[in-house]
Parts: structure tokens; C-alpha cells; sequence
């Protein structure tokens, strides 16, 4: 299973350059699982570049749509609205902290990896440099 973090899901929806690298892996014949939390900071993303004027409204509009029918269609699932967040939470913030070289995670991040975890993932899918190690640190293998 792959957990994907909202960095990487945006990729998905948005026309970047590394975005085929993850139109690639969402292809595969894996679920597209996220949290709320991804759906939202997603569209937060669209409706941020809609206001900065580097999408326009109808795009924008379009493209959060999209996201809306890929989650009712189960194409991308969303795993991890009730889960136990204080005991995860304090897992991943143990595990990133108290190493020899601490992992400097953000508090997004470090809930979705708690979702994640609490998901049962094994694979975290995340263009987050910080994200990545941290996942990597709790025993997940992390694409691409």
C-alpha cells in the first residue's frame, strides 16, 4: 500500500515539472491512499495559485473537482480520518527528535506520516526532502 502525502498527490492535478515521475507511480496497480488532511492542503494549493493568479479560477475550479470525483470514484482512497493522532503523533515526533542527528520534520508532515503509520502503509509517496528521511526513519520504504 502507498500513503500519499500532498506534495506528491498535487503533482498529480497540477502541471509541474517532475509531475510525470508521479503520473508514473499512479499507475500502478497500487491504491492512491491519503488522509483528509492530504485532500485539503491539495486543494489549498489549488485555491492558492488560483489568488496568486498562476491558475485561473475556472482551472482551479476544475482541477478540485477533479480531486473530488477521483476520491468519490475510489481512484484515490482516503484511509486515516479516525485514528488515534496523539499516540502516532508522539511516535513520529519521538522517532524524528531523539536520533543522533534529529530530523527537523513540520507538524503537517509529521501527521501525515502519522496517518500513514496508523493506516498500516508501508510505501510513503512525498516530494518533501525532510518528509522522505523522516518516513525512511520509521521504517517505511519512500518513492520515488
Amino acid at each position: 500500500m502507498s500513503y500519499w502525502d500532498s506534495s506528491a498527490l498535487a503533482k498529480l492535478y497540477l502541471k509541474e515539472p517532475d509531475s510525470a515521475v508521479f503520473l508514473s507511480l499512479a499507475k500502478r496497480p497500487v491504491p492512491l491512499r491519503t488522509s483528509p488532511l492530504g485532500q485539503f492542503e491539495v486543494t489549498l494549493t489549488l485555491r492558492r495559485q488560483e489568488a496568486e493568479g498562476t491558475l485561473d479560477r475556472q482551472t482551479a475550479d476544475t482541477l478540485a473537482d477533479e480531486l473530488l470525483i477521483d476520491i468519490a470514484s475510489g481512484l484515490v482512497e482516503l484511509v486515516a480520518s479516525e485514528f488515534d493522532l496523539h499516540a502516532e503523533f508522539q511516535h513520529v515526533a519521538q522517532t524524528c527528535f531523539r536520533r543522533a542527528s534529529p530530523i527537523s520534520i513540520r507538524t503537517l508532515d509529521a501527521l501525515h506520516l502519522a496517518a500513514a503509520l496508523s493506516a498500516g502503509e508501508t510505501e510513503f509517496v512525498s516530494n518533501d526532502s525532510r518528509q522522505r528521511t523522516a518516513a525512511q526513519a520509521l521504517g517505511m520504504s519512500v518513492l520515488p
